[in-house]
């Protein structure tokens, strides 16, 4: 288990520190690394990075890499924590560099348009309690952005998008729009488990039919021999 003190916060813009660690030293990135680079930015930017990063596709298993380091920064951002902390065995994640620097390349102009457009407002929606809520709230979205559910995992990854500007920015706007992604992403889930079951009902019905004329072949020889 390791505990990790972040340095005092720069004059960097979110944008900048993203570019930075791609063109850092080492043809891997840690998160451990990225963690270090936010310093004082704290919750909100970690898990906006993780949750960036698990919008690009990845090998089998990838997303739980991003997964699982979110479960643990927002139970974090629930419980109120002033410092962010994670077990050795996460900070020691990584991902090539060369692939996070294609994956920051495709996003970093919208990622500068949203900078400009964020500002503190509505800060009634990003209070004590709000933050409680939201840190909740993106452990979910992480368990399900886990799950082999097909384009299972955008919608929950822009919710967490979207929460985590929000507590970066002191945005109550950007956590409205985390709620819509929530919600979009309750909606899909309903509509997934709603054409799950109907696929299954017709699969069993079908064998059902199948079954039924298989179970009449032997009446069939017997009228024929009779």
């Amino acid at each position: 288990m390791s505990l990790v003190h972040p340095p005092s916060s720069n004059d960097r813009t979110f944008s900048q520190v993203l570019e930075a660690l791609g063109v850092a030293e080492g043809p891997t990135l840690t998160l451990g690394e990225v963690v270090e680079a936010f310093g004082d930015r704290g919750l909100g930017a970690l898990i906006l990075v993780l949750s960036l990063m698990a919008l690009f596709p990845w090998p089998p298993g990838g997303k739980a890499v991003f997964a699982l380091p979110i479960i643990l920064l927002a139970t974090e951002l629930a419980f109120q924590r002033n410092e962010v902390w994670l077990p050795r065995w996460a900070l020691r994640a990584s991902v090539s560099r060369a692939a996070y620097r294609t994956a920051v390349s495709k996003v970093i102009r919208p990622i500068r348009r949203v900078e400009n457009l964020t500002r503190p407002r509505l800060t009634f929606l990003t209070g004590a309690v709000s933050e409680v809520l939201m840190g909740l709230t993106c452990v979910v979205l992480a368990l399900i952005m886990a799950l082999p559910v097909p384009l299972g995992d955008l919608l929950p990854a822009l919710g967490m998008i979207f929460f985590a500007l929000g507590v970066m920015q002191k945005d109550g706007v950007a956590v409205l729009l985390g709620i819509l992604g929530t919600l979009a992403t309750a909606a899909y889930l309903a509509l997934i488990w709603r054409t799950a079951v109907e696929a299954a009902t017709h699969a069993a019905e079908w064998f059902a039919h199948i079954a039924g004329w298989f179970a009449h072949i032997p009446g069939w020889f017997a009228g024929l021999l009779g």
